[in-house]
């Protein structure tokens, strides 16, 4: 009787564990010391790091540094001769330093003719042109990246620097500030105290002043470059009617630290009777 007994409880014991499962094994690492075999925690990723840059690789051949109607521009700090090509065009200037604006040197040929403007910083350079005869006048510019830019992705920062520029008959020199905005990839900016000065002797001409010339907030591209549209920039004589400038605008952030802006102007300026001129510019400014 009593070997039955101890049979049957012993039976009971045996089916009471055998229905009872084993922990899950997070259960069980909570118990115990558990090593991952490999990768993140299960619930958890690694976490993406968001750049705050992104590296323009500088131009591949000296032809790829200019961007506009200027082909080559060279300027011999030895020699102070500059050397500029364009279509239909191949022509050396000599320094002419009365009309210098800011880092805008300025040059001209012996018969004053062809003249120009450049200028060159850490990453960048800006050049302006203006020649021909009477009734033939060519105005032309471009611009340009020397070497690599660590362009931001964030923040932000104003930019101030020099304006120079042409149309047939005048010189014009003004003051440039752009503000940009690396997060949002936004550029605007302005032109200010922009006066014309007689091409010949760099007198100024106080008769016709010149009002503000805004550039409109664009959109800064990945690769460094913006393009917009200008607004204002009217003669402001009150001897005659001059209807709203009308232009555009381009350039590119330049610099291994992105500390400088270069860029072009194109400006037509209008009269009710059906006149215009047109103005063409550059600017460089740093931070």
């Amino acid at each position: 009787m009593l070997l039955r007994f101890l049979i049957i409880f012993l039976s009971f014991n045996l089916l009471a564990c055998a229905s009872q499962e084993d922990p899950p094994a997070e259960i069980i690492c909570q118990l115990e010391t558990c090593e991952e075999t490999g990768g993140t925690a299960q619930g958890t990723s690694a976490e993406e790091e968001v750049p705050t840059s992104v590296t323009i690789p500088e131009p591949a051949t000296t032809n790829d540094e200019l961007s506009g109607s200027i082909i080559t521009a060279v300027f011999d700090e030895d020699s102070q001769v500059f050397t500029l090509t364009a279509l239909g065009l191949d022509t050396q200037l000599a320094r002419f330093p009365s009309a210098d604006f800011g880092r805008m040197l300025a040059m001209r040929d012996v018969a004053g003719v062809h003249n120009a403007y450049f200028a060159q910083g850490e990453g960048s350079k800006i050049i302006i042109y203006s020649g021909g005869m009477a009734g033939s006048v060519r105005n032309l510019a471009s611009f340009g990246r020397i070497g690599a830019t660590e362009l931001p992705l964030v923040g932000g920062a104003q930019f101030n620097g020099d304006y120079a520029g042409f149309t047939t008959t005048r010189r014009i020199n003004g003051r440039a500030q752009i503000d940009v905005d690396f997060k949002e990839a936004t550029l605007s900016g302005r032109i200010t105290q922009r006066i014309f000065r007689q091409r010949p002797d760099n007198i100024v001409d106080v008769v016709n002043p010149l009002s503000m010339l805004v550039l409109e907030q664009t959109t800064l591209k990945t690769d460094g470059t913006f393009g917009g549209e200008t607004g204002g920039g009217q003669i402001v004589n009150g001897q005659e009617l001059w209807n709203p400038a009308s232009g555009s605008f381009t350039g590119l952030i330049g610099g291994a630290n992105a500390g400088e802006v270069v860029g072009t102007v194109n400006v037509t300026h209008r009269t009710p009777s059906g006149g215009s001129f047109e103005e063409v510019g550059g600017f460089l400014a740093t931070r």
